[in-house]
């Protein structure tokens, strides 16, 4: 994956929550409300790119406020974390990982976990991830060895995949077409 890799430029624009723990003037716009300020505590969904760097950027205090703890930090915003991560979620991938419509449920929902799992040092998601994706890379494997190709990608099956995976289900098929053809050399 590389800087002009679509797929990274898309997850990357896929909306996350969150929330502004000051008040900003002039980012009513990310509002519908062109020069209003966006006020603390408004809830917006950013693209993961503004948030990753508004949540990072640390907030200079214009006064020394006596009250105020030195070592305490703020930032623009804080990220709350997206219903395709809550625990209703995450169980149902743990019961059944190919029962789940990743596509209806983020397109990019692969990428987007590596994202949010690095930024957050979230272990156990990323476990989570990449026990769901071995389970749904095994099925993807098994459908791409049949002949029926578009019709297995059109199925119901087939119209869960999230990018990445339908990705890895054309390699897979180019793969099995190459050992077919190399067997029959």
């Amino acid at each position: 994956m590389g800087y002009y890799d679509l797929d990274e430029i898309l997850a990357d624009g896929q909306k996350i929550p969150c929330r502004f723990t000051i008040s900003v003037p002039g980012l009513g716009y990310l509002e519908n409300n062109p020069g209003k300020p966006v006020i603390q505590n408004t809830k917006l969904d950013l693209p993961l790119w503004l948030a990753e760097i508004l949540a990072i950027c640390e907030i200079q205090s214009a006064q020394n406020d006596p009250n105020e703890n030195p070592d305490q930090t703020t930032y623009f915003i804080e990220l709350i974390q997206p219903d395709f991560y809550s625990s209703k979620i995450i169980n149902a991938i743990k019961t059944n990982a190919l029962k789940i419509d990743l596509h209806q449920l983020l397109p990019y929902f692969y990428k987007l976990s590596v994202k949010w799992g690095s930024m957050f040092n979230d272990t156990e998601l990323m476990a989570i991830v990449q026990e769901m994706f071995k389970q749904r890379a095994c099925a993807i494997n098994d459908y791409s060895s049949d002949n029926n190709h578009l019709q297995l990608l059109n199925s119901e099956f087939g119209l869960q995949l999230d990018e990445t995976e339908r990705t890895l289900f054309r390699q897979c098929i180019e793969s099995h077409r190459d050992l077919k053809n190399w067997l029959s050399s």
